[in-house]
This record gives C-alpha cells, structure tokens and sequence, in this order.
C-alpha cells in the first residue's frame, strides 16, 4: 500500500474516484435524482478546489498494488465538518472502490490518520458515520471510537442522520 497527498493536480482523478466511490456506496439507499444533485453539488471542480487549496484540509489517494485504490479526506480547525476544539482532527472522508474493500486497507489508513493525529498534536480524532451504514459503524467501534452526537445529512430532498464518533488518542 501507498499513500500520497494529493494537490490541485490531482482534481480530476479526485473528482472521478468521489463521484464513483459516494455512488457505490450510498447510491442504493438514495433515489437517482437525490444521488445526482448531490454528486454535482459536492463534487464539483469549484468545491473540490477550494477544500485542496485549503490548509487546514488534506486529501490522500491510497495505492494498492500501483491503483489507485480509495482516498481519505482529514480536517483540523476550522475546515472540520462540524465546530469542534483545536485539539480535535477530523476523518471527513474515507472511500474505497469496491475492487479494494475488505483487503485490511482501511485499517492501515486509519492508522495512516492516527500518525497524522499525532504529528499534529491533536487529543481525538472524530468523524460522521450514516445511521445505516452498518459495516462502517462496526468498523469503527472495532478501532475504538464511541458515539458523542449526531447532525443531520441532506441529500436532496432526503433528510438523513449521521452519527458523530471520537476516539481520544494516547500517544506516549
């Protein structure tokens, strides 16, 4: 596995591996027309460029055996999804294509985030996980997170809610 930060010149490969991954993964519980505005909404090239020209964003595609695999999206400060401490990092994303689920890569960019965490003196580490996102939910109470919120989620027409998780990290 690699994992590399992504830069402007990385919009259109970050732009298609969004629209694909978001699609396959919630695109059976959506209608079509909720899945579309939201797709153009939030993966146009105007917002993808300003979250990449943000500094308080990063983006990083991950590779698994040379392809590209899946990408993880971490926020601090004022760019979180949500308002939260200083001290607070944010996985506002974490997608893979279904090719490269279940191959343990998820775990290792989990860590990937831990060591980002760490670098960046940060206490927690929180992200937002859909209500029916059963596995995903599973897979972070497995790495320890616990449920502190929720907010909600809009897709369209479609009012969803999302859980809001944290992690308090240890480092010695």
């Amino acid at each position: 596995m690699k994992i590399r930060k992504c830069d402007l010149n990385d919009l259109i490969d970050l732009q298609k591996i969004s629209r694909e991954t978001f699609q396959a993964t919630f695109g059976k519980d959506n209608t079509e027309e909720n899945m579309q505005d939201y797709l153009d909404e939030a993966y146009n090239s105007q917002a993808l460029t300003q979250e990449l020209s943000n500094p308080h964003s990063a983006f990083y595609f991950v590779y698994h055996e040379a392809k590209l695999a899946g990408y993880l999206k971490l926020n601090i400060l004022d760019a979180q999804s949500e308002s939260m401490p200083d001290n607070y990092l944010e996985i506002e994303r974490i997608y893979f294509k279904k090719d490269f689920q279940h191959l343990g890569l998820g775990t290792k960019l989990f860590d990937f985030a831990l060591q980002r965490a760490q670098v960046l003196e940060k206490q927690y580490i929180w992200l937002g996980v859909w209500e029916n996102n059963f596995p995903a939910q599973k897979f972070y109470q497995k790495m320890g997170f616990q449920r502190f919120s929720q907010h909600h989620f809009v897709m369209g027409d479609s009012d969803q809610t999302d859980y809001l998780l944290k992690k308090k990290l240890n480092f010695e």
